[in-house]
C-alpha cells in the first residue's frame, strides 16, 4: 500500500463504488481519546460493559472510526451522526440523512473492517484465522451439503483457509440482509473459492423462500496475514476499492488515507 498525498477533510463516494476500510484497532491513546469524544453516551456506556481495557478500547476505536469515515462522506461532526437499528440489530443512518450511505462494520482480534456504499445493501465480515480441530464438525453443522462436500475433498493444509472464506461469505451475505441468523447458515450456498483477487462472484439466493430471491456481490478480502473476510453488496457492477485508515503522529489530528 502507499499512501496518498493529503486529501480534504470530506470523501467522494461514486454510485457505482463500494469502499472497504481496513482499521488497526490498537492505537495510541491520544487518538483513542479522539474517537472516544465522538462517541454517544450509549455508546460508551457499551464501551465501559466490558471486561478487559483492550477490549473496551478497541469497541471504542471500532466505533469511533465509523463515526470518523461516515463524517467525511456525509461532511458532518462525527458526533452529530445518528444510528437507528432494526428488529436484529443491525444499525444503519437516522431517517435525517435519507439514506445517502449504507454501511456495515466487522472486527476481529486487533483489526476492523468498514464497508460503505451508496443506496444498496452491505455487509463485511473480518474473522481471524485460529487453528483449532473442530472446523469440520461446524462446517456440518452450519454449511450447506455442498460446502460440506467441497470441503472434505480439500487436502488438510487448505482446509482452514478455504472454511473461513465460506464462513465469512455466508456471514457478510446475512449481515448484508439484515437479518441475522433469521436465515439459517445452511439454507444457502456461496461459492467456494480462496482466490486472492478481490474479483466479484455472484449469488443468487432464494434462501429457501425466508426472503426473497436477489443478485448479490460476493468479494474475497485479504486485509492482513492470518485474516480472512468477504464484502457482500446487493446487486452487480460495484467496484471495489480499498484503503487503509490511519491516523498520522504528532498533535494534529488530520486523517491520513491510504489505499492500495
Amino acid at each position: 500500500m502507499s499512501l496518498s498525498p493529503s486529501l480534504p477533510s470530506s470523501r467522494q463516494l461514486a454510485s457505482d463504488e463500494v469502499h472497504s476500510w481496513c482499521v488497526s484497532l490498537d492505537v495510541p491513546p491520544e487518538t483513542s481519546a479522539r474517537l472516544y469524544a465522538t462517541l454517544t453516551p450509549d455508546e460508551r456506556t457499551r464501551s465501559a460493559r466490558f471486561r478487559f481495557e483492550r477490549d473496551q478500547q478497541r469497541f471504542i476505536v471500532a466505533r469511533g472510526v465509523l463515526r470518523d469515515l461516515l463524517g467525511r462522506y456525509l461532511q458532518i461532526h462525527p458526533g452529530k451522526i445518528n444510528f437507528v437499528y432494526n428488529a436484529f440489530g443491525k444499525p444503519d443512518l437516522g431517517p435525517e440523512f435519507t439514506n445517502r450511505l449504507k454501511f456495515n462494520l466487522s472486527h476481529s482480534a486487533g483489526l476492523a473492517l468498514i464497508a460503505i456504499a451508496t443506496a444498496s445493501d452491505v455487509g463485511v465480515d473480518l474473522e481471524h484465522i485460529r487453528p483449532q480441530s473442530d472446523y469440520a464438525d461446524i462446517a456440518r453443522r452450519f454449511f450447506s451439503a455442498a460446502e460440506v462436500d467441497y470441503l472434505i475433498a480439500l487436502p488438510s493444509h487448505l482446509y482452514a483457509e478455504a472454511f473461513f472464506s465460506c464462513w465469512t461469505k455466508k456471514e457478510a451475505y446475512l449481515k448484508a440482509c439484515g437479518e441475522g441468523l433469521a436465515i439459517p447458515l445452511n439454507s444457502f450456498s456461496v461459492p467456494l473459492t480462496t482466490d486472492p483477487a478481490p474479483t466479484p462472484v455472484e449469488l443468487y439466493v432464494a434462501s429457501k423462500g425466508i426472503v426473497p430471491a436477489r443478485r448479490w456481490s460476493l468479494y474475497t478480502l485479504r486485509p492482513a496475514p492470518g485474516y480472512a473476510a468477504a464484502l457482500a453488496i446487493e446487486g452487480t457492477g460495484r467496484r471495489l476499492r480499498q484503503w487503509q485508515w490511519k491516523m498520522p503522529h504528532g498533535p494534529a489530528p488530520t486523517v491520513e488515507w491510504v489505499h492500495p
